[in-house]
């Protein structure tokens, strides 16, 4: 069988990264639930479901390869199954962070009161720059695609402030308890960065600068 025409693969790879973006988010809104809520069999059907990322992750590097070999792409096209190979990666990242917190909910350990709106706030949060990077995958929107480094900063905000809970003198769970959650929430930033850096890559594919170098 003949390969599908070069618009069509490029447009195949889009939405698979899109598709992987919806699948992180869905991950980790359930682990999020599963954490605040104490609920085990939840936090085992993200670990049994992260197996689909990976799989969507082989077949856009398998549609990429494709694209390379048999149409040879230049300039945007080239930029354009490049980011894509490297935004899977990152996508595939993300999976792996929504599967560490179900793996501590799955743990069983209750998250002190101290935490848990901070906790929900960052799932909220991590879970919309998921969604959005799943738009900007899509549809190649480079005005949305800036966005999301703006939308980062509420996130590293609650994440500077989970420390300062922890150093307050007031903490009474103990180091391990502590050490639990400086994990958790390393585990947020590090998914809502990686979404970051997925349209990061989509604006590098469209216009062949870095985000920085674009006049909104």
């Amino acid at each position: 069988m003949p390969p599908a025409p070069l618009p069509q693969q490029l447009q195949d790879i889009s939405d698979l990264l899109a598709q992987m973006c919806i699948s992180v988010a869905g991950a980790l809104h359930r682990a999020t639930r599963a954490l605040l809520e104490g609920r085990e069999r939840l936090a085992q059907q993200v670990v049994a479901g992260d197996a689909e990322v990976d799989a969507l992750r082989a077949r856009v590097e398998e549609t990429a390869t494709d694209a390379l070999l048999f149409h040879a792409p230049v300039a945007g096209d080239l930029r354009r199954v490049v980011s894509a190979i490297r935004s899977a990666g990152d996508i595939e990242r993300m999976g792996d962070l929504a599967l560490h917190v179900a793996q501590a909910a799955e743990r069983g350990r209750p998250l002190p009161d101290e935490v848990r709106a901070h906790f929900a706030e960052m799932g909220r949060l991590a879970v919309e720059l998921a969604l959005k990077a799943a738009e900007v995958a899509r549809t190649r929107n480079v005005v949305l695609a800036v966005e999301l480094d703006a939308d980062d900063d509420a996130m590293d905000a609650l994440h500077v402030h989970m420390f300062g809970v922890l150093m307050d003198p007031a903490w009474s769970y103990g180091v391990a308890a502590a050490v639990d959650i400086t994990l958790l929430a390393r585990y947020y930033e590090r998914f809502a960065d990686h979404a970051v850096v997925v349209a990061r890559e989509t604006v590098y594919a469209v216009t062949g600068q870095q985000p920085d170098a674009i006049a909104i």
